[in-house]
């Protein structure tokens, strides 16, 4: 199987985004921790009680200083803890998520994927596999963790912890197929290739449309396998597409 470039590598910006709320988030539970320490372990809010009788005033500075002893130490460490989680959420969701290269091994030799294309246009293409039965574009699912589904609606949460509309994977996997046909179809007018819509996800989210398929990660290879093979997308014409598609990826090709 030939690959054409890869998943493109995260950009510095992301990881130092990710790694500046590590550090926010870190900071929040030492100073919350940090507040706690002092507040239990030392004699600061004993001094600050009123002994015996307490007039008005005394009572008010008793209960402002419990909730000042128990209120901001607790609520540094639940922010903290909450801006860890969100930042673990980020770091996994920079992991990249291609499939295709998991596959080297299972697909045969006239295959060839190809990752993070650009159309004319600046569409950008997650996936997509050329093979004796056309082409396969490959949807990607957003992880689970900061996305959700509603209905046919689709949000995803930003670093900010807003939920933002998205366009739905497999709607999405629909309109790439679409413009790859149009892009195809603008080199090559005498011969229609044909293109397939895919989305590769073990997300019960996820369901089918009549234009969209959806197979597990682990029944991709077969799916694949199990395609007809097109008529007419000889040899040549299979060779015609992978220079296209290494022309859209901008990268040499490596096996």
């Amino acid at each position: 199987m030939q690959m054409i470039s890869a998943a493109p590598p995260v950009s510095f910006s992301a990881r130092l985004a990710v790694a500046r709320s590590a550090v926010v988030a870190t900071l929040l539970v030492v100073a919350g921790a940090s507040l706690a320490w002092l507040f239990v372990a030392t004699p600061i809010i004993g001094g600050l009680l009123a002994a015996g009788q307490m007039s008005t005033a005394q009572a008010v500075v008793d209960i402002l200083a419990w909730v000042v002893a128990i209120v901001v130490p607790a609520g540094l460490l639940l922010i903290g803890v909450t801006r860890i989680a969100e930042t673990v959420e980020a770091a996994v969701a920079l992991k990249p998520r291609a499939l295709t290269p998991a596959l080297r091994a299972a697909l045969g030799p006239d295959q060839l994927a190809a990752t993070d294309l650009r159309l004319p246009g600046g569409r950008r293409v997650h996936e997509l596999v050329v093979g004796p039965f056309g082409i396969v574009v490959l949807g990607e699912v957003p992880p689970a963790a900061i996305s959700r589904a509603m209905g046919s609606r689709w949000e995803i949460r930003d670093e900010r912890g807003r939920w933002i509309p998205v366009e739905g994977p497999t709607d999405r996997a629909t309109r790439d197929a679409e413009r790859v046909r149009g892009w195809l179809g603008s080199d090559d007018r005498d011969f229609v290739v044909r293109v397939y819509a895919a989305v590769i996800s073990d997300d019960r989210r996820v369901a089918r449309t009549p234009t969209c398929a959806v197979v597990s990660s682990d029944d991709l290879a077969a799916w694949l396998g199990g395609l007809p093979p097109q008529r007419g997308l000889s040899v040549e014409r299979r060779e015609r597409l992978a220079e296209l598609v290494r022309s859209a990826a901008g990268r040499p090709t490596t096996r």
